[in-house]
């Protein structure tokens, strides 16, 4: 029986998990094959395929640059607001009208829902809306003293607030004394005095010295417990410390009770107190605040990391704050927010911007960092997450970025203008975004990406196939590969790819080798039958829904290194790869 000898095959070589972009500055011959030195517009799949990026279409027609954005549940219903245009608007998913609810300055603005109304803090004003009143948060009005005598004195019991000169007292009366003297002198008004919980009448009832702070009852208040009750205004507190910041959190321990805003540019943060007991957004003591390090750095970012706080500078230091209230031998107790250092080489410098990632905090310092267990000081517990991209991050001003957590994703956003840097923490790999439109802010609502940008809000859909109207240009490079023999030519002659099919799905190939340019683009197209948008002059019977693999005949020869390019820059196609095959084969010794 005879034996034919044949050369065996060599196998081709296969990429099947894309690994997204690395910016190596070693050179891209160092990458991990499926690893791009410059991908834009695509984005990985659950398993390590390449999918273009969806685009995105406008609510509405031009209004102006959107500041911030917000969506919950308020006065019984959700709502969808937005500031812009010096206006804080309502708009209507359903509709798409935007409503007027207010105005306010016409700055970066940012929301936070407590205690059934929504807030806005920009810096310099401080609102809330209830579903139906919007207005300045006039703030909490103090009890800070009880169980006073006629003459004055009293029980301690709440701190000024900082949102308003306004306070109580309330006074034990013994039947005789007429004249109860208040807790300030010089006042701006007395403004409410009540005797047994009836409100009673200036001159009629009551006279008032301002410079004394003293209320002469024209009959003496009746013999009782707290039974009188008087109101007064001095001053109009100290409102800038509040309306100065721009971010809130929310932290208490072990649960949100507390309000915590900073962003004013300074090392110091406020926190609100309970306001008779009750949780308030609306109090903030003049005693409950705190300064991180020097006041050289500002604090810009505070995170909740499980019953800790992580508060970030700009000046490159991380610390940390937990719940450790303060029993006096009263039994009263006052809460208390220590503070201790964390790290002092990395801390946040973009405002507002630190992401809770899977309950691991992302800051932003010259790159991208998550935060580990933070339940000691410890270097390490900073790593480092955007090396791969790091590159393209040192030409930009990180301080201008802003980020958004797009969880059914599994992506990390962090935008500056219209370039986008995602990082896929489910498959740890990164890519690069550019869209066609400044991003200004950020908002997921159900799962569903919505930017603002300089003119209005747009909604991402994967049905959208351009940047709400313009095209989305969408690259992959291939890594110049030496089919792991650097010192041997090679020779490629066809190449395989594999793509999903769709309604319209289209993929333009070109190569490069170390001594030579593809001459000609290859294209690669699948269009199946889809009514609701057919395209007759590339109508095809095509309808099989399975993965398709088409085959390129292309000349590629006396090559050391290889390179493919895949595009797609289509108003209407998709782009979809789940695979290519290389069939190569070897000659003599590289020369």
């Amino acid at each position: 029986m005879a034996f034919i000898n044949t050369r065996p095959r060599t196998p081709p070589t296969k990429i099947d998990h894309f690994l997204g972009i690395n910016e190596d500055t070693s050179g891209s011959t160092q990458l991990k094959l499926g690893e791009s030195p410059n991908m834009l517009n695509f984005r990985l799949t659950e398993n390590y395929k390449m999918r273009k990026r969806e685009g995105y279409t406008s609510l509405f027609a031009t209004l102006a640059a959107i500041r911030g954005m917000w969506y919950g549940k308020v006065g019984g219903s959700f709502h969808f607001l937005f500031a812009a245009n010096g206006n804080v608007y309502e708009h209507n998913l359903v509709t798409g009208v935007n409503t007027s609810i207010g105005t306010l300055t016409d700055a970066k603005t940012s929301f936070f829902a407590f205690g059934g109304k929504v807030y806005m803090l920009n810096g310099t004003e401080y609102k809330s809306w209830n579903g139906t009143t919007f207005a300045d948060v006039s703030g909490y009005i103090p009890l800070i003293a009880t169980a006073t005598p006629p003459a004055g004195g009293g029980t301690p019991n709440e701190g000024l607030n900082l949102l308003t000169g306004k306070k109580r007292q309330t006074f034990s009366g013994n039947g005789s004394a007429t004249v109860y003297q208040l807790a300030e002198t010089s006042l701006t008004s007395v403004d409410v005095v009540k005797v047994g919980g009836v409100v009673k009448t200036v001159t009629t009832d009551y006279t008032v010295n301002l410079t004394t702070g003293a209320v002469t009852f024209v009959a003496a208040p009746a013999t009782g417990v707290d039974n009188v009750d008087i109101q007064w205004t001095k001053g109009t507190g100290q409102r800038s410390e509040v309306t100065g910041h721009k971010f809130a959190m929310f932290y208490g321990g072990q649960n949100d009770t507390r309000v915590f805003v900073y962003g004013n540019g300074t090392n110091r943060y406020i926190y609100t107190g309970l306001a008779a007991g009750v949780p308030s957004a609306e109090y903030f003591p003049a005693l409950y605040y705190r300064e991180i390090s020097s006041n050289e750095f500002a604090v810009t970012d505070i995170v909740r990391q499980y019953d800790r706080q992580i508060i970030y500078t700009n000046g490159g230091e991380t610390w940390y704050s937990y719940y450790d209230p303060i029993t006096d031998s009263n039994g009263d107790v006052t809460p208390d927010f220590p503070t201790f250092p964390l790290n002092d080489t990395i801390g946040n410098v973009a405002p507002g911007q630190s992401q809770l990632i899977q309950n691991n905090p992302f800051s932003i310092q010259n790159g991208v960092y998550e935060w580990g267990a933070t339940n000691v000081r410890d270097e390490r517990n900073a790593v480092y997450k955007s090396k791969r991209v790091q590159p393209s991050l040192d030409g930009e001003d990180l301080t201008q970025a802003i980020t958004v957590d797009w969880e059914t994703k599994s992506e990390y956003w962090l935008a500056i203008d219209n370039r986008v840097w995602v990082y896929n923490y489910r498959l740890d790999a990164w890519y690069k975004f550019k869209t066609a439109d400044p991003i200004k802010c950020f908002l997921v609502i159900d799962g569903e990406m919505y930017i603002g940008t300089d003119q209005t809000i747009m909604k991402f859909d994967t049905n959208d196939r351009t940047d709400d109207g313009t095209a989305i240009a969408a690259t992959w490079e291939m890594n110049f590969y030496d089919f792991e023999t650097d010192w041997l030519i090679k020779y490629l002659s066809k190449i395989f790819v594999s793509i999903q099919p769709g309604s319209k799905e289209k993929v333009e190939l070109s190569w490069q080798t170390n001594n030579a340019t593809s001459t000609q683009s290859y294209v690669i197209e699948y269009n199946t039958i889809d009514f609701g948008n057919i395209d007759f002059e590339s109508f095809s019977f095509l309808n099989n829904l399975n993965p398709q693999p088409f085959r390129l005949k292309i000349k590629a020869k006396k090559f050391v290194y290889f390179k493919l390019i895949l595009s797609n820059d289509s108003l209407s196609a998709n782009a979809t790869i789940l695979s290519i095959n290389l069939l190569s084969r070897t000659g003599g010794e590289s020369k």
